[in-house]
């Protein structure tokens, strides 16, 4: 019998005692989010990246708040009120069952196996290193093998895996939606290509750059970004858009169901007013330099958005 809540408000368990699921979601991400500072002004560790590193990542992140921090789900912990937390089997919302907990072990066996096969994707172009980066993100996604806090623990091994690899990656610019859309479509459609491209976005500073200009300017508008898709425009496409805004020399633009930001170099001669539809033959967002490997200059310290 799973014990991770508290039976009259279904609330996990925390080391706070707090009761309110709004309030422990704020308590856990100022601890997270300091942690996460504390770990990322760390040197680089360019040890094995695998299911050790991943609970270790975990446990840092939420020791202050739960007891079975650094505990997969299939785990039993003791808590210190007399029960024991386990959960290997857990559902997602509104969704089918994810990993089974006897298969967790074995899952990230496999997931560390590759990364070390490859290297620690060390000495990759920064296009290639995203796609396998992302390809290594959908994996971990996929096992869950924690009862909360399987996002940010991922975000942190990412940005730490790619560091070792000479990459940075910045999950800050990254909105909440797109995180989710990106996720279920590579567990639950199969389909890895938004997983992709959002690492090609957060491994390039200069699309980095893009998206927290808008980011800025939908700040300003008290815009809820967050809740949108919101990602640079992939070159080689030709899109149908309609005028959003401008945010310095960049344009925003939307879809059905993106909000794209390219160049306002790449508009037509007669740039479309707000509201106004428009083809646009999508062209490279950025200008790649030497051989296209990114050399930090430096470490990310964000932890992403979502949970």
């Amino acid at each position: 019998m799973p014990n991770y809540t508290y039976s009259e408000t279904h609330v996990l368990k925390n080391k706070l005692g707090i009761r309110d699921e709004t309030e422990l979601e704020i308590a856990e991400g100022k601890f997270t989010a300091a942690r996460d500072a504390e770990r990322g002004d760390r040197p680089i560790d360019d040890g094995a990246f695998d299911a050790a590193r991943l609970k270790t990542i975990h446990w840092h992140l939420f020791q202050d708040v739960y007891e079975w921090a650094g505990h997969t789900r299939d785990e039993a912990v003791a808590l210190s009120d007399g029960t024991t937390a386990t959960e290997p089997t857990l559902r997602k919302l509104g969704g089918g069952a994810f990993l089974r907990g006897e298969l967790i072990a074995s899952a990230l066996v496999v997931v560390s196996a590759r990364i070390s096969d490859e290297k620690n994707l060390a000495g990759l172009s920064r296009e290639v290193f995203a796609d396998r980066a992302a390809d290594i993100m959908a994996e971990l996604n996929a096992v869950h093998p924690f009862r909360e806090g399987n996002g940010r623990t991922q975000r942190t091994f990412m940005r730490e895996l790619a560091a070792s690899a000479g990459h940075t990656l910045d999950f800050t610019v990254i909105s909440q939606e797109r995180m989710i859309r990106s996720s279920v479509a590579a567990n639950e459609g199969y389909d890895r290509s938004l997983m992709q491209r959002m690492f090609r976005d957060i491994s390039n500073p200069e699309r980095v750059a893009a998206l927290r200009q808008a980011i800025g300017f939908f700040d300003e508008q008290h815009f809820p970004w967050n809740d949108h898709y919101l990602a640079t425009i992939e070159p080689g496409h030709r899109l149908e858009l309609t005028m959003a805004g401008m945010a310095g020399e960049h344009f925003l633009a939307r879809t059905r169901s993106e909000i794209l930001v390219g160049n306002t170099s790449d508009l037509p001669a007669a740039r479309p007013e707000r509201g106004e539809n428009f083809v646009l033959e999508a062209k490279d967002l950025t200008k790649e330099v030497g051989d296209g490997r990114n050399t930090p200059v430096e470490r990310d310290k964000g932890g992403g958005r979502g949970r």
